[in-house]
């Protein structure tokens, strides 16, 4: 039943009412907000008169909000993206995604947080993401957002919203008639077979953790969390293969966590040349010396790289180490995921398929794989122009 709440100005005079129509609970007894309303009471109206129009409404209103029709009024889009990221967080959303969600939302809500979801419309949107292009939006450099960031902003307003139509708070969705920022995609950056050297030449004046690991940053292509996330249990040394089943993160509320990979196709099987197993060998022969020398220190939690503790090493540790590295052997710029480009281009290169470099990258779909390394296939397209010209064009001596 609609609950109805008298609002009344300074001077005693009845002006409105507020109705309440109450949702129930979630699947974990949380209690949802309620379906709300403003019934106005026009100054000619004697409160009794008023009292039954009043009821009239709200036994409408709350038919509409049990038929799933009705507009909430008086919600505000803050009030309601927070009830979503809430809702995201409780159904298992990643951690690191939700806390992405709350940085976004802070620009957004400073811009629209204070309007209500009956009253958004596109121009505000639009104006928005036109606010968030211009100096001063980004907090690191004090310059303007990129595209994708601003996409970022978006595709939050537009889960959000697509939320509140489903619930029948409104309508329809406004941020489906936007015009947003296209994010314009960067060729992907990878190393030439001559950097690969040189980055191999230098290695072997550096410790065997470092060697073991960016070795295998090289020839799996698997992402820096996934890397620091195996444990030496995910290691097949009979049948030559990796399991990346987990990923290793970092957030500034909770610290390092271990969680599972980005998708459900990230948890995967990954067939590793003899020599890369021959070098895990060698470099779990050695942790093993250094846990003794460490002693009761060490507390082993299986994984293959770690602090010297024993727990799951800093993500940023592992990008730190490569910054430095390179500056010591006057090395291009070196980072976790060119590694993974790198092995991806060379097996573009070599006449690999999209489906098989997929797979072993970790994506969910192949076309994600084809979109990210398109420049590459057109030049791995070259070269195979120019062997069918060799084999059918070329006079034979």
């Amino acid at each position: 039943m609609a609950y109805l709440q008298e609002r009344r100005d300074k001077t005693g005079k009845l002006i409105s009412y507020s109705i309440r129509v109450h949702r129930g609970r979630d699947r974990n007894g949380h209690q949802l907000k309620p379906y709300t309303t403003t019934f106005d009471v026009e100054p000619t109206w004697s409160e009794k008169s008023a009292r039954k129009k009043a009821e009239a409404f709200a036994a409408t209103f709350e038919k509409a909000c049990r038929e799933g029709t009705a507009s909430d009024t008086r919600q505000t889009f803050e009030e309601y993206c927070d009830y979503c990221i809430s809702l995201k967080e409780d159904r298992g959303i990643k951690h690191g995604t939700i806390v992405r969600y709350r940085e976004i939302s802070e620009r957004i809500y400073a811009h629209i947080g204070h309007v209500k979801l009956k009253d958004l419309r596109p121009d505000m949107l639009n104006s928005l993401y036109s606010s968030l292009s211009k100096d001063g939006q980004n907090k690191k450099t004090g310059g303007k957002l990129s595209p994708k960031t601003i996409l970022e902003h978006h595709r939050l307003i537009h889960v959000v919203l697509r939320q509140a139509v489903m619930e029948g708070l409104i309508t329809t969705n406004p941020a489906d008639r936007v015009v947003p920022p296209k994010a314009d995609r960067k060729e992907v950056n990878y190393f030439q077979p001559e950097d690969i050297e040189r980055i191999r030449d230098a290695l072997e004046e550096e410790p065997l953790k470092w060697r073991t690991l960016v070795h295998l940053f090289l020839l799996t292509g698997a992402r820096r969390g996934e890397i620091i996330g195996i444990k030496w249990e995910d290691c097949n040394f009979e049948k030559n293969t990796l399991h990346i089943c987990r990923n290793v993160q970092y957030s500034p509320d909770i610290g390092i966590y271990v969680t599972t990979p980005k998708t459900k196709s990230s948890d995967r099987y990954i067939s590793m040349p003899q020599e890369t197993m021959q070098l895990l060998r060698q470099y779990k022969a050695w942790q093993g010396s250094e846990k003794l020398r460490l002693g009761i220190y060490y507390e082993s939690q299986g994984f293959v790289f770690s602090q010297d503790n024993g727990s799951p090493m800093h993500p940023d540790s592992v990008t730190d180490w490569m910054k430095k590295f390179s500056k010591r052997h006057n090395l291009p710029h070196i980072n976790p995921h060119a590694f993974r480009h790198t092995m991806a281009s060379i097996l573009y290169f070599n006449g690999a398929d999209s489906v098989s470099i997929a797979k072993r990258l970790g994506h969910a779909q192949v076309s994600t794989t084809a979109n990210i390394y398109a420049h590459v296939i057109a030049k791995a397209d070259e070269k195979n122009a120019e062997i069918l010209s060799d084999a059918l064009l070329s006079k034979k001596a």
